[in-house]
């Protein structure tokens, strides 16, 4: 069980979370990444650091994660790259019958594909070894440009400011980049976003490697059995799950514990998981 817990219960969430080993299959599944759809070629790769909070009651507890901007002509893709080095890790070291290691602490667990042909795009996002998928239609920003600018890396960069889904944004891009990307599901500007943040600093997207390739790279999405949904209805689960997260875990067979004034309480009444996403409506 100790063995279990290391590999796994830490780093699934905030606190202590034990789970029945004999229950293990029904709550996380190993994510094979050599079974896959080719959907495009990249030419571009841009990679971000995303600093979050978690927990709002600990805001210089901060999260890090390394996420990738692949950009084809037809579509791109916006994932964790850090999700997908423990992947690609999963998958060779299951097949030798090792022990798994555990996901890395402040990865994304959402995938971004934007098809620039049908003006939509997918959401991929897995929870406890359930895929879900849903789709939203092109989103239009109104962007304000500011006179501001400064230097990032070696691009010169112009700022602007907008509201998205209940957060207050402000964004520096660069004309130099003709390519109307950015960070997760942000765009729309004559130029590559560089560095976005929200006006409490809750996210920080900030440009760290620029890469074009030649021949492209292929840009993949996991042949996994998605669930069909809507923003609407994966955003409440998703809240739901961090209000109540021993109902939730109680409706998976699963016994749910964490460290309450330094003792182990399993099945904990009123707890809650900190729960602080990007989009707030």
């Amino acid at each position: 069980m100790k063995t279990f817990l290391d590999n796994f219960g830490l780093c699934m969430f905030v606190n202590l979370v034990f789970f029945s080993l004999s229950l293990f299959g029904q709550i996380e599944r190993l994510h094979y990444i050599d079974d896959f759809i080719l959907l495009d070629s990249a030419r571009y790769e841009i990679t971000y650091k995303l600093e979050k909070v978690v927990n709002i009651e600990k805001t210089d507890d901060k999260e890090t994660d390394i996420q990738k901007l692949l950009i084809g002509r037809n579509l791109s893709k916006y994932f964790s790259y850090l999700l997908f080095q423990n992947d690609s890790v999963c998958t060779i070291i299951e097949k030798q019958g090792r022990d798994m290691p555990s996901e890395p602490r402040g990865a994304e667990n959402y995938e971004v594909f934007k098809n620039y042909q049908t003006g939509k795009q997918s959401i991929l996002e897995r929870v406890d070894g359930t895929f879900f998928r849903y789709e939203e239609d092109k989103l239009f920003f109104n962007w304000v440009i500011q006179s501001d600018r400064k230097m990032i890396m070696t691009y010169l960069c112009q700022k602007v400011s907008t509201e998205f889904r209940g957060r207050k944004y402000e964004a520096w891009f660069t004309t130099s980049i003709p390519i109307p990307e950015g960070p997760y599901k942000f765009g729309g500007l004559p130029g590559l976003i560089l560095e976005l943040m929200d006006d409490q600093q809750h996210f920080v997207f900030t440009c760290i490697g620029i890469k074009t390739h030649t021949p492209p790279l292929p840009i993949k999405n996991r042949n996994w059995p998605y669930t069909k949904t809507t923003r609407k209805k994966f955003h409440e689960f998703l809240e739901s799950k961090h209000r109540n997260p021993t109902a939730y875990y109680k409706s998976r067979g699963v016994t749910f514990a964490t460290k309450i004034d330094g003792k182990i309480v399993f099945n904990p009444n009123n707890y809650y998981l900190p729960y602080n996403p990007i989009e707030l409506e």
